[in-house]
């Protein structure tokens, strides 16, 4: 999820302040906040950002190759395989994205990766890049998309070891997965600047940036009223922390190793949500606060310290001294 683009629900209040009823109000958060939104390249901070350098460099892989699945509810689902120089390499990383963002935005962590001798996968999550949908799932219906495209690799490479690898809303949309039953092929997880919840962010960005146009809740309860309507999605269910705290009493589920990742500076997702992330979490764990970091910028504000912290805590879980 991009900081730049805020779910769309920056000013929100105020917009309603016009309206005339829940419904009316309802509908244009719906539209903000849920309608899927293209990247605009006009927002890339700088042509030097290590983000947008990762973008040129993907664009420009020739052995990048289109991949597809089909979601439990009939989208078909687009993603970008690219295999390293080893035929023999069974190690998989899937890279998933944030919020009104694609695949692309991903090029840099799947850069490294190959470098480092990994598969790489990068889903367009639903609604997002080339991928079918018109509503954004926010993690809840991604997460078994994700298991879709898990269950594809592990048919095509049946010895692949996984680790699932998020920003944001991406990271959000893994924490989801790994509460869910999921194949022992799945040997990490890596969530960058995860929300504790759906609701619970656009809260927090409705607080803090509402000029005291009225509280949140209002706003809250017509988006969701009107999700359920037009999308027949509640997104009440895209609550990770609950995800995490209800399936923990589950020996099955969440015990994928986890590593939590937040960026001390990061004026969007709470740092302390990761905190409450981190304490919920039943799995096998470990955290890095980056310093000086923002939402979603840790891998590009010290490169160093987030790969080898990344680098490291996956070795030990491929060779399990993590469980």
């Amino acid at each position: 999820m991009k900081k730049g683009a805020k779910f769309g629900l920056l000013g929100l209040l105020a917009g309603a302040a016009g309206m005339g009823s829940l419904a009316a109000a309802g509908n244009y958060f719906y539209e903000l906040a849920m309608v899927p939104k293209r990247h605009d390249s006009a927002a890339d901070i700088d042509p030097s950002d290590g983000i947008y350098q990762g973008r040129l460099w993907l664009a420009g892989l020739k052995n990048r190759r289109d991949v597809s699945v089909t979601s439990v509810d009939g989208l078909r689902l687009h993603a970008s395989l690219i295999r390293c120089a080893d035929p023999n390499c069974h190690r998989w990383a899937v890279c998933i994205h944030g919020y009104a963002d694609s695949s692309e935005s991903m090029g840099v962590y799947a850069r490294h990766y190959l470098e480092q001798g990994w598969n790489v996968l990068l889903p367009d999550l639903r609604g997002h890049g080339a991928s079918q949908g018109d509503y954004v799932g926010y993690g809840w219906d991604d997460r078994l998309d994700l298991v879709a495209w898990v269950s594809r690799l592990i048919h095509q490479d049946p010895k692949a070891h996984l680790v699932l690898h998020g920003v944001s809303m991406g990271a959000a949309a893994a924490l989801m997965t790994t509460g869910g039953p999921l194949p022992a092929n799945v040997k990490a997880v890596v969530s960058d600047c995860a929300y504790t919840s759906a609701l619970a962010i656009m809260r927090h960005v409705l607080e803090q940036n509402g000029n005291g146009k009225g509280p949140a809740g209002p706003a809250l309860s017509a988006l969701r009223s009107t999700a359920k309507r037009r999308a027949r999605f509640d997104l009440k269910n895209a609550d990770t922390l609950i995800r995490m705290t209800v399936s923990s009493s589950d020996s099955r589920r969440f015990k994928t190793p986890t590593l939590f990742i937040h960026g001390v500076n990061d004026d969007f997702v709470p740092a302390s949500m990761m905190a409450d992330l981190y304490e919920a979490a039943k799995c096998p764990k470990e955290f890095l606060w980056m310093p000086r970091a923002g939402h979603a910028r840790s891998v590009v504000t010290d490169p160093a310290l987030y790969w080898e912290t990344v680098d490291d805590f996956l070795q030990r879980a491929l060779e399990g001294g993590l469980a």
